[in-house]
Order: C-alpha cells, then sequence, then structure tokens
C-alpha cells in the first residue's frame, strides 16, 4: 500500500506537474497526475454513468473521497487510489465544493 504526505514543502518537490499545481493542491494534487488515479477515477466515473451523484450534472465531474484514512504507524495518508469504490462518489464542481464548504471529510486513523 502506498502513501502519501498530505502538505509538502512545494520547493523540494520534484515531478514533472507544474509547481502551480503543486502549490493549488500540495502533494495530494500530484497524485491527481498519477496514471493509478487516473484510470481509478474513470472507473468510478463510469460506475456513476459520467453524473453527478447529487443533482445529475454530466460536466466538470470529479470524484470525491467521502473519508480520508491517516496510517498511524508510517504517519501518512493514503494513496487516492488505493481507496475502495465504496469511498468514491462522482460530484460536479458545484456539489462537490459546496459539500466541502459544508461538511468536514472525515479522517479515519488506522
Amino acid at each position: 500500500m502506498e502513501v502519501y504526505r498530505r502538505f509538502i514543502n512545494t520547493e523540494d518537490q520534484s515531478s514533472n506537474v507544474g509547481k502551480e499545481n503543486i502549490k493549488k493542491h500540495g502533494s495530494y494534487g500530484a497524485l491527481l497526475f498519477d496514471n493509478r488515479w487516473k484510470e481509478k477515477r474513470a472507473m468510478i466515473l463510469a460506475r456513476d454513468l459520467n453524473k453527478c451523484v447529487i443533482c445529475g450534472f454530466d460536466e466538470k465531474l470529479e470524484v470525491h473521497h467521502r473519508q480520508y484514512h491517516y496510517l498511524i504507524e508510517v504517519k501518512k495518508f493514503k494513496v487516492p487510489w488505493d481507496y475502495s469504490e465504496k469511498l468514491l462518489i462522482t460530484l460536479c464542481n458545484s456539489c462537490h465544493q459546496r459539500g466541502h464548504s459544508k461538511f468536514k471529510v472525515p479522517i479515519i486513523y488506522l
């Protein structure tokens, strides 16, 4: 199982991802460019019929983690593609932003 640090010093990041994306999303944002996440994301979008599960909109879709897992032993979060499909849902950008402003995504300590 792979893990990542949620927050990093962007000056130390060595990746082919632009520094703008890393600064905006931290180390998590860099992982969203990984092919393993792209494959998992495509699977979740297809499962949810390429529509937001809340409003049914079919543009500006994002895959939302319903919870995050922090691995105490290694002091890191799981990488985004290691989550069970039941913990991932398709949301449009609007519903995703509204949800994050109303609710905090729970962190489960394992």
